[in-house]
Parts: C-alpha cells; structure tokens; sequence
C-alpha cells in the first residue's frame, strides 16, 4: 500500500493534476486550431506564440520560485490558467476577441512556466537512480489519460455532427471543469522536506534560501556545456506540435479530429511505459541504456518521419480563394482532405495510424530528454533548474513553429501574402521538422555517451550547502 509520503505516491499524484489540467489542454489542442473551425487557424497560432514567448520566460525563472516557495502554490495558480485560457477561446466562439485570447495565453505561459517546472522537477528528483525510467512512465501515462478522455468529450457531445467545424460551447464548458478540479487536486501533495524514500532518506538535500544565488544557479546552466548539447532537443520537443496538429486541423473533420487527437495521447501512454522500461532494464548499466535508449529512438524516429513526408506529399497550399469580403485571399479548403472516420474509412485508415506513431515518436522524444536529465542529478533543486531551462528553450521553439507553419513554405499559411505565394505545398515545413529532429538527436550523442554515468554524483553540493546555509543563519539574524 502506497503511502502518502512516498515519491511515487506524489508522482502519481502529480500525474491526476496533470491530467485535468495540461491533459485537457493537449485534448483541445490535439483537435487542431484549439477547437476553433479551421478558417480560423491563424487566431490559433497567434494564441499558441503568444503563449509560448511568455512560457519560455516564465519557465526560466520558475525553478527559482520552486526554491522559494515550493511546488504547491505554483501548482494550484498555474493549473486555474488553464481554466482561463479555455474560457477565452469559448468567448471567441461569440465575441470573436482576439485580445483577449492572446491575454489569456500570456497568463497561460506565466501559469505553465510554473506548473511544468514543479512537475519536472518532481518526477526528475524523487526517483531513485534505477527507478527515474518507471517514475516518468507512469507519470506521463496518467497524463496522457487526461489528453484520451479529454478528447471524449467533443467527440461524444458531437459524434452525430459529422459537419462540425469545431469544438462546442458544451465542449469547453466540460474542459473548464476538469481543468478547475485538477488545480485544487494540488492541496493533496506533501511539501518536499516531508517525502521521505524506502530508505528513510529525504528528496531534498539542500536547503535554499537567497533569491539571488537561485538566480545564479539558473543562468549558471548556459555555461553547463551538457544543457547546452541538449537544447537542439529541448528546442525541438514542441516545435513538432504545431506541424502535427494542424495537419490534423485542416484534413478532418471535428469527430474524425477528435478521434486522432484521442489516439495520439493514447499511444504515448503505451510508448511511455515501454520506453522507461527499456531504460530502466536492470540487466545493463546505466551508460548502455542512455546509448541503447538514443539509437532505438533514432531508428523509430526516422521510419515515422518517412511516412509522415510521404503523407505530406498528397496536401498542402497550391491555390487560394477570397474570403466573403470578396478581397482578401484566403487557404483553399480544396488544397487539403475533408476526412471522415465514417464516411471515408478506407481513406482514413493510413493517416490515422500515422497519428498515432506521431504520438509515439512524441513520448520518446520527451521521455528520453527527461530521463537524460533525470540521469545528471538526483537533488530536486537542481532538478528544478533543470526543468525550467528545458522548457524556456522548448518554448523558444514553440515562439518560432508558427512563423514557418504560417509562411510561404508552411502547410497553413497565413491570409494575404503569404497564401498568394505559397509554394512547396508545405513540404519545406515538414523538412524543418525533420532537420531539427535529428540535430536534437545529434546534440545528444555527447550526453547519451560521455554524461551519463552509472551514478550520479553532485557536483559541487557540499560547497552549495554550505554557502545556502550561511545565507540562511544571516537571514535568521537579520
């Protein structure tokens, strides 16, 4: 029986607020376009840079503000964005505000900045050294049940529209109340100088106390020349979204959306238990399971990438038409596939298994790069640091995705412009994906190889305790 101090019961913990909170995110933004009608994919885009330039912000400081004040209060604040943003893309349906929209994701990337840096750096620092591939398995399973049953809910309440262009209000109203449940789910977990291991051993070693020296440790990271090897895989983790889910936006309709959406978070679940348990494999040393995980990702990755340039090749922009206002050119609805799960089930079998390899390759890309981070320390403060760089630099990615997506060389480009002189019918935007891909894989190598060892020592942590403790006795003082 799990008891509630220890580290897995708090990952899975984690995992439930995940669930109703990022889980549910993912479910409407695996749909496409965020449940808006595909005509209104820019306001989608333009939502997802603003979102992600305030999150990559966000992001590099929140593992100071995990120092400070502890996972919880970033947890509970972070998760009622969610709910925030939601709600503005509901108002859009009637009021069709895109400053408010953009205002809610800029909270959103401050809410998010905190909320994926206390869960990263929870799942990188509770786990003992052999168990960081499990931890991560099961948390992000149960996360990525939030993103299956959160795609049951548009799909349920309009499985007979087969002509919906987007997301209902019910819908929205249904994301909202899990998203509201999963942020006071938080109240459950222990502060971390409470979780205690089998052996009787605290998760935190540390104590940190100077706002000051935290941001020293933050940006002491640009100089640690294993980040920086990591950061064309970090850059790249969520730059694929935005390909991934509007290919799925533009070339289905609602329910057949939904249904990928629901598959593609579904085979992440199954990717992820039996990625982390390959990497945990007691039969080898931690070294050759770092090396072993890159190569068999690396084979994986590129058979997926290959058939997805394959599927590229039969849409993308080639022509445009003018908007009702009779000047404005517009994407040519012609240009892509209308699938339905129904009514075009022979069509729709090759691009749905696609999908959902897509969802696959998705959960060892991040599985591996937090297990690489995992694998560097075993201390949660770090860990902490570790988390909000990756996802300042993910989110970086994320800020640049959209300009290449709504561009000349994208599968959706914008209106005006850049739809009048399209050209490669989206194929230059594919390739980027694949570039970058494999530079995230090459950047690795020197990690997966010369890092990793077979057990991690701190450096520098009796000094660290030292200097925090003396800042420690003078603020007491003082």
């Amino acid at each position: 029986m799990l008891r509630l101090a220890d580290p897995l019961t708090q990952v899975i913990i984690l995992g439930f607020i995940c669930f109703c909170c990022p889980g549910m995110f993912n479910a409407l933004q695996g749909t496409g376009s965020y449940g808006l009608n595909p005509k209104d994919s820019d306001v989608g885009n333009r939502a997802g840079t603003a979102l992600s330039v305030v999150f990559a912000f966000s992001s590099l400081f929140a593992g100071a503000l995990f120092n400070l004040l502890g996972h919880r209060v970033l947890l509970i604040l972070g998760g009622l964005t969610y709910v925030l943003y939601v709600g503005s893309f509901l108002a859009y349906h009637y009021i069709q505000s895109i400053v408010f929209v953009v205002i809610a994701s800029c909270l959103l990337g401050i809410g998010a900045g905190w909320l994926w840096c206390a869960q990263g750096a929870v799942m990188m620092g509770y786990p003992a050294e052999g168990d960081k591939g499990k931890y991560f398995s099961i948390f992000w399973a149960i996360f990525n049940c939030g993103g299956v049953l959160g795609n049951l809910i548009p799909l349920g309440i309009q499985w007979n529209d087969p002509t919906a262009g987007g997301a209902s209000t019910s819908s929205y109203i249904g994301y909202m109340v899990v998203m509201t449940l999963g942020s006071l789910i938080s109240v459950f977990l222990l502060p971390t100088s409470k979780v205690t291991r089998k052996d009787g051993s605290s998760v935190v070693k540390v104590r940190y106390s100077s706002p000051i020296l935290e941001l020293q440790a933050v940006f002491a990271l640009f100089k640690d020349w294993r980040m920086l090897c990591l950061i064309p895989m970090f850059f790249t983790s969520n730059w694929i979204y935005t390909y991934q889910f509007t290919m799925n936006s533009t070339n289905f309709t609602q329910r057949t959306r939904s249904m990928n959406s629901m598959f593609y978070w579904f085979a992440q679940i199954f990717a992820s238990i039996a990625f982390g348990a390959f990497l945990d494999r007691a039969q080898w040393t931690r070294s050759t399971r770092a090396r072993y995980g890159l190569i068999l990702m690396t084979l994986i990755l590129a058979a997926i990438w290959i058939g997805g340039i394959v599927w590229q090749t039969t849409f993308g922009p080639k022509s445009y038409i003018f908007d009702t206002d009779g000047t404005t050119p517009i994407k040519n609805p012609a240009d892509y596939h209308m699938i339905d799960l129904v009514e075009n089930t022979s069509e729709y079998i090759g691009p749905f298994f696609l999908y959902v390899f897509y969802g696959v390759a998705d959960a060892m890309y991040q599985g591996y790069s937090y297990w690489l981070m995992g694998a560097l320390t075993n201390d949660t403060n770090q860990a902490a640091r570790f988390a909000g760089f990756y996802k300042f630099v993910q989110n970086l990615g994320g800020v640049l995705a959209p300009v290449v997506q709504t561009s000349t060389i994208g599968i959706a480009p914008s209106e005006g412009y850049n739809i009048v002189h399209a050209h490669t019918r989206g194929m230059g935007e594919i390739i980027i994906c694949v570039v970058l891909v494999f530079a995230g894989v090459i950047g690795a190598i020197p990690v997966a190889f010369m890092a990793v060892k077979d057990h991690t020592v701190e450096e520098g942590e009796d000094v660290i305790a030292e200097k925090q403790e003396a800042i420690y006795e003078e603020d007491v003082k003082a």
